[in-house]
């Protein structure tokens, strides 16, 4: 693995009265060194309401995939209606015709209800069949579920499916899951991508599908390393609040503590595409002489190696130095927490930060402004707006996102 990371902080000077700061890790994935297999479960929603173009669609997403597969890498498909059908066991791309996978893809047909949580399952199932068949993973294997859906689980709400992404996720599998029209769970779709560390996106047509499909496949070809988490070691006193993956989408996230350790579980870091992670920390209260002071030891690790760096501040009294302050960390925290309350579509939460923001660092701000215009945009538009408001992208001059 070649990632590498940086901290930073708002303040890197503190009273020694303690205060709260603002940090971000930034994770650069470095170069792609080995290569990658991809395990691809399509699982398609073909109940009734998914009849005419979305499913000749969705049928016509699953040949592009077949287009994008190398021979050494699998492909099974499940069909999801009022019960879940492996419609493709995985298989080896090398050791199907073209023909025969198609021929799987033309038995895709709408009809019956919504039983996304046997898909998902179904799906997971398949994919977990790799770990024990026989030179099924050569090189770095890369598990992913590209979920399509138009409707609603009846039998299930978002907390089961939120369970059921986690246990997915602690597979070593994640899940990009797609909403198209204006009749799925919504919430549904977002708890999916987010536990399960893929990305979530609403299709506002059938002609979206292939888009979906192409890109997630094409993704997964990138990865540099899966499985990446951030280890947080906190210092005695010190205190961690308000984190958020920034980059490649706005989510908020729950660290899984122990004693005073924290882990962040990371997108698989994807060459050329940066992550960023942002998060409030409260300094204590420090009696006697000022100094350097680490806060918290950052670890990236994943399959294939690990890198580290501190985040740390100076206590001093020198109002000089305590009026030093890094304005862009404070924004991209504060833009994250805007564009994540906005991608649930909780305007008024997001209204209120916006406001907050504007009157710390002033309505002529870039950040604000692009906030302001975001909040608008959700305010009046529908999930499309919602989900393009989590996409926080800036690129330098070489096109990588920062």
């Amino acid at each position: 693995m070649t990632a590498e990371i940086r901290t930073d902080v708002n303040r890197p000077n503190v009273p020694t009265s303690g205060t709260t700061i603002t940090a971000e890790v930034d994770v650069e994935p470095g170069e792609k060194q080995a290569a990658v297999q991809r395990h691809i479960a399509l699982c398609i929603d073909t109940s009734g309401s998914m009849g005419g173009r979305k499913i000749d669609r969705a049928r016509d997403g699953a040949s592009w995939v077949f287009g994008l597969l190398d021979e050494d890498d699998y492909v099974s498909i499940v069909a999801f209606d009022s019960e879940a059908e492996l419609v493709m066991r995985p298989t080896r791309w090398g050791d199907i015709s073209r023909d025969e996978a198609m021929a799987a893809v033309e038995e895709l047909s709408a009809g019956g209800g919504t039983n996304m949580f046997d898909g998902l399952r179904t799906a997971q199932k398949a994919l977990e069949t790799m770990d024990v068949r026989d030179g099924a993973t050569t090189g770095t294997a890369v598990r992913r579920i590209l979920l399509l859906s138009d409707g609603k689980d009846k039998h299930n709400d978002p907390p089961d499916f939120e369970r059921l992404a986690g246990e997915i996720d602690e597979s070593g599998i994640r899940v990009e899951s797609a909403g198209i029209g204006e009749d799925y769970n919504e919430e549904t779709i977002r708890t999916l991508g987010t536990t399960a560390r893929g990305e979530w996106t609403h299709l506002e047509a059938a002609g979206d599908i292939e888009d979906f499909f192409g890109e997630a496949v094409e993704q997964a070809k990138n990865v540099v390393a899966p499985d990446a988490q951030l280890e947080l070691d906190v210092a005695p006193g010190v205190e961690v609040s308000d984190v958020y993956r920034a980059l490649p989408q706005a989510q908020d996230v729950r660290p899984d503590w122990t004693d005073n350790t924290a882990v962040v579980k990371l997108p698989d870091l994807t060459e050329r595409e940066h992550q960023r992670v942002v998060m409030k920390i409260h300094v204590p209260e420090r009696r006697g002489e000022g100094g350097s002071v680490d806060l918290v030891d950052v670890t990236l690790t994943a399959r294939g190696g690990e890198a580290s760096d501190t985040i740390a501040v100076d206590y001093t009294e020198d109002n000089t130095e305590l009026a030093e302050h890094n304005e862009e960390v404070q924004l991209d925290h504060q833009q994250t927490v805007i564009q994540t309350e906005l991608g649930k579509g909780n305007v008024e939460q997001a209204e209120t930060q916006v406001e907050r923001m504007t009157k710390i660092h002033g309505e002529e701000t870039e950040i604000v402004q692009e906030v302001e215009r975001q909040t608008e945009l959700v305010k009046e538009g529908g999930r499309a707006e919602r989900n393009r408001a989590t996409k926080i992208v800036s690129d330098d001059e070489d096109g990588i996102q920062k």
